[in-house]
């Protein structure tokens, strides 16, 4: 409560010295109110969908942003659709935000997004409002509202999930030499807004849960040259929150702000790093430590990678005059951290990227990394043989443990009338994930995506064409998916204000995954777009597209408008 107390205080402070700062000339001179903005809309169709109830759907988004006397700005912004999205993790695709600004203090009122750090608030969308000051050497962030809404009436997707509320602030203080802060973060589910004969899913009790999240970080600049960063955490998670558990103390950092109960647990997640600047060089060299609990978690994100130990070292070096970048680190992971598994393991981790210029018009790079992180798995099949406009939820992620990338481009003409280059890329990924300490078969993937492109361009006439030769290859658990083919796209614009796009590809597809009848299919997929612009305000954009694959052809199209003012 004190700290609470203190923390108003010092709001109210910042906002009366803010005010004790106006400039009353400049606000004479400018005009009471300028509203600007824009809206858009959006409509999609579609034909030959299974299951589609919905043929037609729409899109609406907008922002205005009011400026008060030009001092203050009120932004406000909105999405909404007839579409009923459903996307993991409680997500909302409706939303409308206000975030009215006023030199260092900005508001944020409806559907947002916050981050604090990695390890408390993490990008979880939440309802409700939050606050942002920056006066002198502070900084604080503040917000409260929903995480989650509450539902139980369709249980065969997500299950049941309790409404969930959250509220926190981070405040750091930086007065030049150095930073510190202190992260508090508090959320909990509304145990009556799920009734307790609708807590089942997947034949498992689905319980509300309680969070206490605390962390403190410090950083500072030595002799110019010597950086130093640490971060530490504490996360308390009560599993069951119900009152016929004994209410306990917590012993930890967080558990002085947190009663737990014999399902809450305590979990620390500890970064730290020392970087070094060579100027005389060019050369920036590092050391890093992290070592995060196994099942680290908080209730303010959506993912979190745990039960490891990195030691790394880094470095990042330019040569010949910036024609060459290389930048890496190297160490050693440990997982199992507590030695309570079975096939725990240590591992070598590292990432490089190298990007050359190696002569005029001959760039190149290459990247590699196989620490874990979670990515978005956006392979070519499913590019090429997704429906167009297709929502895709980008909150599906899998954890990745390798990658590689090379990429190269090399330019032969580049005259006033003509321009032709070659563009190759290739990438390679492969993920797996575990699931209660196991590892599931089920979610080891290897893929290949690799293309070769020849461009020609021809400037004066706003035209150019383009061929591609894709290959893929996606080992999965259950078979293999390979296939090459051939692409071929003309872009053209006419009266300097319509952009025309026409995109034909072709695919060779061999599937070997269990249950397929017919291992060799041809995917076909065409594609035209064209955007127009009229006066400065006004945009229109339409596209449509075809995909014929395995017997099947799918029809999708978009028209849209948005104006500005």
């Amino acid at each position: 409560m004190r700290l609470l107390g203190l923390l108003i205080c010092l709001v109210f402070e910042s906002i009366g010295a803010a005010a004790q700062s106006i400039d009353f000339a400049n606000i004479a001179k400018a005009k009471p109110l300028q509203v600007s903005g824009g809206f858009g809309a959006n409509t999609v169709f579609s034909a030959g969908l299974p299951n589609n109830n919905q043929p037609f759907n729409y899109f609406l988004n907008g922002n205005l942003n009011f400026n008060i006397l030009g001092t203050i700005n009120i932004p406000l912004s909105f999405n909404y659709s007839n579409q009923k999205i459903a996307l993991s993790q409680g997500y909302s695709f409706n939303q409308l935000s206000i975030s009215p600004t006023y030199k260092w203090i900005t508001a944020h009122i409806g559907t947002n997004y916050m981050s604090f750090s990695p390890y408390t608030l993490n990008g979880h969308q939440f309802v409700g409002g939050g606050l942002e000051l920056s006066p002198n050497k502070w900084k604080i962030q503040m917000m409260a509202g929903r995480l989650i809404k509450g539902q139980f009436e369709d249980t065969t997707t997500t299950g049941p999930t309790f409404k969930r509320m959250g509220y926190g602030t981070k405040i750091e203080y930086n007065p030049g030499t150095y930073v510190a802060g202190i992260t508090l973060f508090k959320a909990f589910d509304d145990a009556s807004t799920v009734p307790e004969l609708r807590r089942i899913f997947n034949k498992k009790v689905v319980n509300p849960e309680d969070n206490m999240v605390v962390s403190l970080n410090f950083g500072t600049t030595l002799f110019h040259a010597l950086q130093f960063n640490i971060e530490y955490a504490n996360s308390v998670v009560t599993k069951d929150q119900r009152p016929e558990y004994d209410r306990v103390r917590v012993r930890s950092l967080a558990g002085i702000f947190h009663r737990g109960n014999a399902t809450t647990q305590s979990f620390n997640a500890l970064k730290t790093n020392l970087n070094y600047n060579i100027k005389a060089t060019g050369t920036i060299v590092g050391v890093g430590y992290e070592e995060i609990d196994p099942d680290y978690r908080t209730l303010g994100g959506y993912f979190f990678v745990n039960d490891l130990r990195n030691y790394t070292f880094n470095a990042s070096q330019t040569l010949y005059g910036g024609k060459v970048s290389l930048a890496g680190n190297i160490g050693i992971q440990q997982d199992d951290i507590k030695k309570t598994k079975v096939n725990n393991q240590n591992r070598f981790v590292g990432s490089l990227n190298a990007n050359a210029q190696v002569s005029e018009g001959l760039m190149m790079g290459v990247n590699f990394s196989n620490f874990q992180s979670f990515r978005f798995l956006n392979d070519t099949y499913s590019r090429i043989t997704r429906v167009p406009g297709q929502i895709i939820d980008t909150l599906a992620f899998a954890m990745v443990s390798r990658t590689f990338g090379y990429n190269l481009s090399k330019s032969f003409v580049k005259t006033e009338t003509k321009e032709t280059s070659l563009l190759f890329n290739l990438n390679v990924i492969g993920s797996e994930n575990k699931r209660a300490d196991v590892l599931d078969p089920q979610s080891k993937t290897n893929i290949i995506n690799s293309s070769l492109t020849y461009a020609i361009a021809y400037p004066t006439q706003q035209a150019s064409i383009n061929t591609t030769l894709t290959y893929f290859r996606n080992v999965l658990f259950n078979g293999t998916l390979t296939g090459l083919g051939p692409t071929i796209g003309f872009q053209k614009t006419f009266v300097k204000k319509l952009n025309t796009t026409l995109n034909l590809s072709a695919l060779n597809v061999n599937n070997t995954m269990a249950g397929i009848d017919k291992p060799n299919s041809l995917a076909l997929n065409a594609q035209i777009s064209a955007n127009m612009t009229a006066g400065k305000s006004h945009n229109f954009n339409f596209n449509t597209g075809v995909v014929a694959n395995n017997g099947q052809t799918f029809l999708n199209g978009n028209l849209g408008y948005n104006y500005s003012f």
